[in-house]
């Protein structure tokens, strides 16, 4: 008699959520999608009633069930191990369950159904399963597993040599290619890393403020920029502060709720370190320069101002602009939003020209600045040309007093440089507002989301290539170029650049003509738009990409079989015909890849050494859907730039739009979320992928789930690639600083932070024959709140033996 209360209880549970996921899975198949969750919910039920009235077929309907599943889980997704929980681990309850109460079931002549032994066997069974189930989530899962843990060939022995012991530039050089050729830290080695020592800017990341900055090293000094625009020097062996500057940045309705700075620039101008600009332009040289600002650190500020320091000092090379500064904003229409142009990403500084870019709010409203790109003489400040893409074959500056034409598609990342052919390469975004299309220029749709190649020295356009035609979706194009010489199998080289995108497709290029070396194919996609929208009938895709395969029914995950019922229901839902299917009025649309990427700002890194491309992406897909401005006012939506309305002023749609969720708060598509990835540049093959990162530190609906559970987790910023061997990175949700195995993607090394990251290491060796590894360190990215937020520069090194 004690049995049949608990029985009953237990039973009837099941049978309403048997109920539940039959009546989700009837609704899932008038939309077109799988049977199974009507068969399984009415197993569920059956199994519930079955227990409910003691019943001795519960237990192998309970077993069916399970078989069942099992073999639907195989068919849809094989072996993969974060697709498999969802399918089976609910049934495997179940039949636990079903077999512990098994021996109170009863048979036809009221005795028991199993003897305590056999079900105690099954029990065990089950509950080993169970277990073995969530011990598997405490260890990663490759996606591509390395063939062999064999070192990579090395093609290039002096690869990273020409920046000696120092990080001179925000790539490292102005290749872009993060890599560094020492090796005193290495395999064998990196898990004895221990922090060398921590400074703190004062400056915490709060209030839109966010730490994404690479520092710079130059001789025994390293420079960095806080969210605020203040330049410090540090002593590099020991962190104590040489000086600081503070522009004072002017806080305007654009930046107060977005203040960034990603690095600053370098230059020497002695004879020797650099020439000077076109002698037509500027007949300064460097014996006119004042000695005390031979050397300048370069920077920008989210107000709109280029200004130059003396590296030694700190103080304001007077002879710069006026008196240290140059205004940004000079040429530049008036913005429908006070402080609407302002700079975040590095300068590049190279040869005599700082060539800078800039950032416009995305989304608000139409007449919003030109996306100008403008070279300037690093001694004086004397701007020595403009590209304007509204006028391409003239990089003539424009007269004082006269605007350059707005809404051209913007530069808002940094630039690369090849020296031997005077060639500066840099990613253009597209115009503003990024969901509607209708009105855009004929200059922003030849360079929207291009790579662009100018002459440093003159501004003079060389060749582009488009990256995306007519984009839709926010795909700008902002990782800094990667520079490389790539080895052909005839013993020749082809120089090339490497662009990543927030489609996750990699485009590797010559960059002498901009003609794919690695083929890119023109494939058809959708079209079926709205009204008074541009759409391209094709788009271009590259051979080599990276988390971009087209979303399907079956990829659609959960934490348990119900919510992920939920999003199978919701992306039946929506519409979807592959990337590029256009937004509606009628219903939602699926956004995948996201506009946060595929790859974002932070770029790659490459092993010039062996030629291995290391990239970390984002994989979060999103939905959107057009809404008139009237009418989402009236329902309370409040727009803003990277919210979940946009109003889009100008145009005759806003946009509504937020990340594919279930209602527990997780992603409605498949893990990892976040990977990093190694590529041979030669054959284009993926030779390792793994996830980054773990849930510990990252919140879930408000609740931290504190176990280091490594699924693979959005990322941001950049990794680092050195000759010992390994990747070091720590733009992940939880909050460490990681070293991997370059060959197998393993991880060697894990370091606790005190908040999350979203830059990118650099490393160097110090004064006292040391290397380095230094993070930067503010909080994890876009938390919308101020907990968990920090100021830390911290450096490792290996313990002194």
């Amino acid at each position: 008699m004690r049995s049949r209360v608990p029985l009953a209880i237990i039973g009837g549970i099941i049978c309403i959520l048997g109920v539940l996921l039959a009546a989700g899975g009837l609704w899932l198949i008038t939309l077109g999608g799988s049977w199974f969750y009507l068969l399984a919910g009415l197993l569920m039920a059956g199994i519930g009633y079955g227990m409910a009235k003691r019943r001795r077929w519960a237990l192998p309907l309970a077993l069916a069930l399970l078989i069942i599943s099992i073999i639907w889980s195989l068919w849809e997704v094989g072996f993969d191990f974060w697709q498999s929980v969802p399918r089976i681990i609910a049934f495997l309850v179940i039949a636990l369950i079903a077999s512990a109460a098994s021996p109170w079931l009863l048979r036809s002549d009221s005795k028991a159904a199993l003897s305590c032994k056999p079900a105690a066997v099954l029990s065990v069974v089950f509950a080993a399963s169970i277990v073995a189930f969530f011990t598997g989530m405490f260890f990663p899962h490759p996606t591509v597993v390395a063939e062999n843990a064999a070192p990579a060939a090395v093609v290039k022995p002096d690869a990273g040599q020409d920046s000696g012991n120092d990080w001179p530039a925000w790539g490292r050089n102005v290749e872009g290619n993060r890599f560094a050729q020492f090796d005193q830290i290495n395999k064998d080695n990196v898990k004895d890393l221990k922090v060398a020592w921590t400074y703190r800017t004062g400056d915490l990341a709060v209030n839109g403020s966010e730490y994404q900055v690479t520092p710079i090293k130059i001789d025994n000094t390293m420079y960095l920029c806080t969210p605020m625009n203040k330049v410090i020097a540090l002593d590099a062996t020991t962190g104590k502060e040489r000086w600081r500057f503070d522009p004072h940045m002017k806080i305007t309705d654009s930046n107060k709720q977005w203040k960034r700075c990603r690095g600053v620039g370098y230059a020497d101008l002695t004879a020797d370190k650099v020439s000077p600009p076109v002698a037509s332009v500027t007949q300064n040289t460097s014996a006119t320069t004042p000695a005390a600002c031979r050397k300048r650190i370069v920077s920008t500020t989210n107000d709109g101002r280029l200004f130059t320091l003396d590296a030694e000092t700190g103080a304001l090379c007077d002879d710069f602009g006026t008196h240290g500064f140059v205004d940004l904003k000079e040429g530049l229409s008036e913005a429908p939003e006070q402080g609407s142009y302002y700079l975040t990403s590095a300068p590049l500084v190279a040869d005599g020209v700082v060539m800078v870019g800039g950032k416009i709010n995305d989304n608000i409203s139409t007449d919003e600045p030109a996306g100008v790109v403008r070279g300037y003489d690093v001694r004086t400040g004397k701007l020595l040309w403009a590209f304007d893409p509204a006028r391409p074959e003239d990089s003539t500056p424009l007269p004082s007093g006269q605007n350059y034409a707005p809404e051209s598609p913007n530069f808002w990342g940094t630039a690369s440089y090849d020296p031997k052919l005077g060639l500066a390469y840099f990613p253009t975004g597209n115009q503003t507002p990024d969901f509607w299309n209708g009105n855009r220029h004929p200059y922003s749709e030849e360079f929207n989301d291009s790579i662009v190649a100018i002459e440093l020295k003159t501004g003079k356009l060389r060749w582009h290539f488009r990256t995306a035609n007519q984009d839709q979706f926010d795909y700008d194009v902002s990782s800094q170029p990667i520079l490389y010489d790539l080895k052909n199998k005839d013993g020749t080289t082809t120089p090339v650049v490497i662009q990543l995108t927030k489609r996750g497709q990699v485009f590797v290029l010559d960059r002498r003509d901009g003609k794919p070396v690695v083929p890119v194919e023109y494939r058809k996609v959708s079209t079926d738009a709205m009204p008074g929208m541009k759409v391209a009938s094709t788009q271009p895709y590259s051979k080599i990409s990276v988390g971009t395969e087209p979303l399907k029914e079956s990829d659609m995950w959960g934490a348990s079989i119900f919510d992920q019922l939920y999003c199978r229901i919701q992306f039946k839902d929506m519409r979807w015909e592959g990337e590029w299917t256009p937004l509606s009025d009628k219903k939602r649309t699926l956004i995948y890849p996201g506009y946060y990427g595929g790859m974002n700002w932070g770029g790659g890194a490459l092993d010039a050494s062996t030629g291995t491309l290391i990239v970390n992406d984002i994989r979060m897909a999103q939905w959107g859907r057009f809404i008139k401005q009237d009418e989402a006012k009236r329902i309370g939506l409040k727009p803003s730039t990277e919210g979940e309305y946009s109003e889009q002023k100008g145009t005759p749609w806003g946009v509504e739009r937020s990340m594919f969720m279930s209602p527990l708060g997780i992603p409605c598509f498949k893990p990892p979320f976040g990977t990093m990835t190694a590529i041979d540049l030669a054959s284009g093959k993926t030779k390792w992928q793994v996830p980054m990162g773990s849930i510990q530190d990252a919140p879930v609906n408000g609740v931290v789930p504190g176990l280091y559970i490594p699924m693979g987790m959005p990322t941001m910023g950049g990794p680092l690639v050195t000759k010992g061997g390994l990747t070091f990175f720590h733009g992940t949700l939880d909050y460490y600083v990681r070293a991997l195995d370059n060959d197998t993607g393993k991880e060697l090394w894990r370091g606790r932070l005190p908040v999350g990251g979203q830059g990118a290491p650099m490393t160097y060796i110090g004064k006292d024959g040391k290397q380095y590894v230094v993070v930067v360190d503010g909080g994890a990215t876009r938390t919308g709140t101020n907990a968990n937020r920090g100021d830390y520069v911290i450096a490792y090194a290996l313990p002194e033996k």
